[in-house]
């Protein structure tokens, strides 16, 4: 059985927690607790020295950064129905657009969350909380031009791209931009899936 170190606060450890129901993966909950810095002491140090969760464990095998744990996953079990196209040119749209969505949604996602989750609004850096918005807000029109022709980005089908983003679009309202209304529609679907909503809204 695999072992997934994590925390429930961790949008990146969501990720993976909605692809293994997603896939109907039998696996176990480590709870790290964040919040009491066990992921900068030794004994977790030691699984990920970069203190993040999530963490994978397979046998002996560790592996770290959610959408590299979800490809590894997919490339071992084989699915009938895989999230990675075997096409080259497609798979390499695919993973094109997993960069996009990681740093020109999901990071400046978690800017601007974090501050308004966790940081009194006396210490916030508008400035950069601000660009990040507008960084957000371009992407979004982007991606509307895909979303006003399909339900999903890519090949029309909920898949990898949405298990990415789910745990950050969730906090879309937060993001101080306009959403189209194609994209507020995908969001509406994505959060209805029941992987997402058993991880999300258990």
């Amino acid at each position: 059985m695999y072992s997934l170190y994590s925390h429930p606060n961790s949008t990146y450890s969501k990720r993976v927690h909605i692809y293994m129901k997603y896939r109907n993966l039998e696996y176990e909950t480590i709870h790290v607790a964040l919040d009491k810095l066990e992921n900068r002491k030794k004994p977790f140090l030691s699984i990920n020295p970069y203190g993040k969760v999530p963490v994978l464990k397979d046998g002996e095998f560790l592996l770290s950064e959610s959408s590299a744990i979800i490809r590894y996953l997919e490339e071992k079990h084989q699915f009938s129905n895989p999230l990675f196209p075997s096409d080259l040119q497609k798979r390499a749209i695919l993973n094109q657009m997993v960069n996009q969505c990681e740093s020109e949604y999901c990071f400046p996602n978690s800017v601007v969350y974090f501050s308004k989750k966790f940081i009194p609004e006396e210490k916030w850096e508008p400035k950069r909380m601000k660009d990040s918005s507008k960084r957000i807000g371009r992407h979004l029109e982007i991606i509307d031009s895909i979303l006003s022709k399909d339900q999903y980005l890519f090949v029309n089908e909920f898949g990898l791209l949405e298990i990415l983003y789910a745990p950050f679009i969730e906090h879309n309202q937060m993001m101080d931009t306009n959403t189209p209304d194609s994209v507020q529609n995908w969001i509406k679907r994505v959060m209805e899936e029941r992987a997402v909503r058993d991880v999300l809204f258990p």
